[in-house]
C-alpha cells in the first residue's frame, strides 16, 4: 500500500480521510485494496486511511491473528459498544470522509457500504463522499499485471482457435463438446476462471448469459465463443468470437454493425486522448449505441459496451456504461477494459469483444480484432 500516494490523493479531493469499512465480506473493494480478499472474516472490521498520520485499523479480538501487518496502529473490540467507541476515536476531527459509496447508488459495483453504516457515519457528524478517485489508484495496472494479461490473451486466442478446429472437425459437435475443449486449453495453459466459458449456437446465441447445453450445430447457425482467464494471482483477458455455418445473411449483416460500433469507440477514445482528455465510461457507450441505433438495431442491445479488467472479470473500476448504469468515472491511463457491443435477436445473437490497455498517449488493443465472422 502506497499510503504517501493515497494521502496525497486525499488531499487533492479535499478529503479527512478513508475509511474502509466491511462486515465479513460485505465489501469486496474495501479487502482487495487491503489485500484481505483470501481471508475469512465474519466481523466488522475498520480501516482508517487519515488525509495526514498513520491510519487506523479496528478489527474483532478473536479475527486479529488472522490479518496481515498493515501500515498504522491496530485497535481490537469484543463488543458493539467497543466497536463503536473506537470508531468514534479514529474519525474524531473528520468531517468529510471517502467510503464504497455512490449518492443514489448509481454505481453498484461500488455502492458496498450499508444504509444503516451510512446513518451511523452521519450521526456522528460525517459527510460521505465516494471513495472512486482514490479506487483508481488500484484499478490501474502496472507493467507486470500488464504483461499477466497479455500472457491470458495469448492463451485465450490459443484455445480460440483450437475449439473452432474442432468444430470443423466435428460438425456435429454439441455445445458442451466445445466448451470441454476450451476447458481444457485454457487449464492446460495454467490458466484460472471463475466460470466455464460460453459457448451457443443460433437462437442460443441470442441470449448473453446462456449456459451451454447438448444442442448440437446445425446449418444456418451463428457460433459464439466468449471465454475469459487469468494467470493465477494476475489480473483478466476476455474475449468473444464468432463463427458461422452457412448462417443467413441477417446474421452478416448484424455483426457487421457491431464491428462498426467497436470501431466507433476506440477510435473515440483515441481521439479524446489525442486531445488530451480522458473520457469517461458512459460517453464511450453512447458513442457504440448510436452507431447500433443508426443501423436499426435499437431494440436488440441487451447491455452495455464495455466492462472494466481486473483480478475478477468484470473489474470494479470504470465500465463503458450509459444503459445499464451511468459510468460518469474517467478512463485514466492504466485502466484495462473490453469494448464488446452485441445485438440479440430472436433467432441469432452477435458479439464481438476486444480488450483495451490505456497508455498515457492512448489506447492499445491487446486481443485480436475480428472484422467478419469466422466460416466453419
Amino acid at each position: 500500500m502506497e499510503l504517501a500516494r493515497i494521502q496525497e490523493a486525499l488531499r487533492e479531493e479535499r478529503l479527512d480521510g478513508w475509511l474502509l469499512y466491511t462486515f465479513g465480506r460485505s465489501n469486496p473493494v474495501a479487502l482487495e485494496v487491503l489485500g484481505l480478499s483470501g481471508l475469512h472474516l465474519t466481523r466488522r472490521l475498520a480501516y482508517l486511511i487519515p488525509r495526514e498520520g498513520e491510519p487506523t485499523l479496528l478489527c474483532h479480538a478473536i479475527e486479529e491473528s488472522l490479518l496481515p501487518p498493515l501500515p498504522g496502529r491496530r485497535r481490537t473490540y469484543h463488543t458493539w459498544e467497543g466497536f463503536l467507541t473506537g470508531l468514534r476515536e479514529a474519525l474524531e476531527g473528520a468531517r468529510r470522509v471517502a467510503l464504497e459509496y455512490v449518492p443514489g447508488g448509481a454505481i453498484p459495483y461500488l455502492s458496498r457500504v450499508d444504509g444503516g453504516t451510512l446513518d451511523l457515519l452521519r450521526g456522528l457528524g460525517l459527510e460521505a463522499a465516494s471513495s472512486w478517485p482514490l479506487l483508481l489508484l488500484f484499478q490501474t495496472w502496472g507493467e507486470e499485471k500488464l504483461q499477466s494479461h497479455r500472457r491470458a490473451a495469448s492463451g485465450l486466442v490459443v484455445a480460440k482457435e483450437l475449439a473452432l478446429s474442432f468444430l470443423r472437425e466435428h460438425p456435429e459437435a454439441t455445445e458442451k463438446a466445445v466448451q470441454g475443449v476450451l476447458v481444457r486449453v485454457l487449464e492446460e495453459r495454467g490458466l484460472v476462471f471463475d466460470h466455464p466459458p460460453m459457448v451457443a449456437f443460433g437462437e442460443n446465441a441470442a441470449n448473453p448469459h446462456h449456459a451451454p447445453t447438448e444442442r448440437p450445430l446445425r446449418e444456418g447457425d451463428v457460433v459464439l465463443l466468449d471465454l475469459w482467464a487469468k494467470e493465477a494471482g494476475g489480473v483478466y483477458a476476455d474475449i468473444t468470437w464468432m463463427a458461422e455455418y452457412r448462417a443467413k445473411e441477417a446474421a452478416h449483416k448484424a455483426f457487421h454493425q457491431v464491428v462498426a460500433a467497436r470501431e466507433a469507440a476506440l477510435r473515440f477514445v483515441a481521439e479524446a486522448y489525442q486531445k488530451g482528455r480522458y473520457p469517461k465510461g458512459f460517453e464511450v457507450d453512447r458513442v457504440a449505441h448510436q452507431l447500433l441505433l443508426e443501423g436499426g438495431y435499437g431494440g436488440y442491445i441487451r447491455h452495455r459496451t464495455g466492462h472494466n479488467l481486473g483480478e475478477e472479470v468484470h473489474g470494479s473500476g470504470p465500465h463503458l456504461d450509459d444503459l445499464e448504469t451511468h459510468d460518469f468515472r474517467p478512463l485514466v491511463p492504466g485502466l484495462a477494459f473490453t469494448v464488446e457491443p452485441g445485438l440479440y435477436l430472436e433467432t441469432f445473437g452477435v458479439r464481438t469483444e476486444v480488450n483495451v490497455y490505456l497508455h498515457p498517449t492512448g489506447p492499445e488493443v491487446t486481443t485480436p480484432k475480428q472484422a467478419a465472422l469466422t466460416p466453419l
